[in-house]
């Protein structure tokens, strides 16, 4: 049996999960082979909540086909579309199932996304939401009734390490770890410098940082200027480099950053997206020798 992520966190070795992206519609015909084939080089595939406010098929529902394939997934849980009943809820229907990682977050405003008329929830933010995990770990919910059954969570966070200005950011995190976190995911990376405070504070902490690396791809250059990807921030001189190159050449850029990173030592793990080419995550993998 391979091991849990959980296990893979404890274990000191450089981690590698990857992003898998809830299709809009219930067909998994071509996400299931792309999930079998990652789950035997990875050591978690993480599954967004309804990333930039578009809205697709359930985080849950992908993290249980990924369970069945033989993987083990993290699933995001976002704070944008749920009151605190919803997100206990689904928390508990998803330890149910046999979903572990859990990485809360505050999510994308609806504005970004393409039901611009919904209605932004945030009963929570993401720091309430990690300190509602941990009340159901201990067998309690929001209320203080006890449970019936008590969830075991492996728990995550997000940072952006990129942001600007980067402080509220920071202060934000050192609330986020104080709840005793097991990981935290960072937004993609692009400037690996920007790690360093973030990196030395999660190892005061004993949390384990992936570091985010995204597959830029020449065709998407103008909407990562204009804002529609919210909170990823690439420096000019990086998207001038990615316009008109091809793919492969931006999996070489992912690939270079990653050794980059491990050298280094800014983070204790990977956590690689190409929403929209998967499979060319098992490229870059291959091409950072990890």
């Amino acid at each position: 049996m391979r091991r849990s992520f959980k296990e893979a966190l404890a274990s000191g070795e450089f981690l590698v999960t990857a992003e898998v992206v809830p299709q809009k519609g219930i067909d998994a015909g071509t996400l299931t082979p792309i999930i079998k084939d990652l789950n035997d080089v990875v050591d978690a595939l993480s599954v967004p909540d309804n990333p930039r406010a578009l809205m697709s098929m359930s985080a849950c529902a992908i993290s249980r086909l990924i369970l069945e394939n033989g993987g083990d997934a993290i699933m995001h849980v976002s704070c944008r579309d749920r009151n605190r009943i919803a997100l206990q809820s689904d928390l508990l229907g998803a330890a149910f199932l046999g979903i572990r990682n859990i990485l809360c977050i505050n999510g994308d405003h609806v504005r970004f996304g393409d039901h611009i008329d919904a209605m932004p929830v945030y009963d929570l933010d993401s720091v309430q939401l990690l300190e509602t995990v941990r009340s159901l770990t201990q067998g309690r919910d929001m209320a203080g009734q006890q449970l019936v059954g008590i969830p075991d969570f492996c728990v995550g966070t997000a940072a952006n390490p990129e942001a600007d200005p980067l402080p509220p950011q920071l202060l934000k995190f050192e609330k986020k770890v104080q709840f005793g976190i097991d990981f935290v995911q960072t937004h993609p990376v692009f400037n690996i410098d920007n790690l360093v405070p973030f990196v030395n504070q999660a190892r005061e902490k004993g949390v384990k940082l992936i570091a985010g690396v995204r597959l830029l791809m020449a065709e998407e250059a103008s909407s990562y200027k204009d804002g529609s990807y919210p909170g990823l921030f690439i420096p000019e001189d990086l998207l001038a480099e990615i316009e008109g190159i091809k793919v492969e050449k931006s999996v070489e850029i992912a690939a270079q950053l990653i050794k980059a990173m491990r050298e280094k030592k800014l983070c204790d793990g990977v956590h690689i997206s190409a929403p929209g080419y998967e499979p060319k995550i098992m490229d870059i993998i291959k091409a950072a020798g990890i």
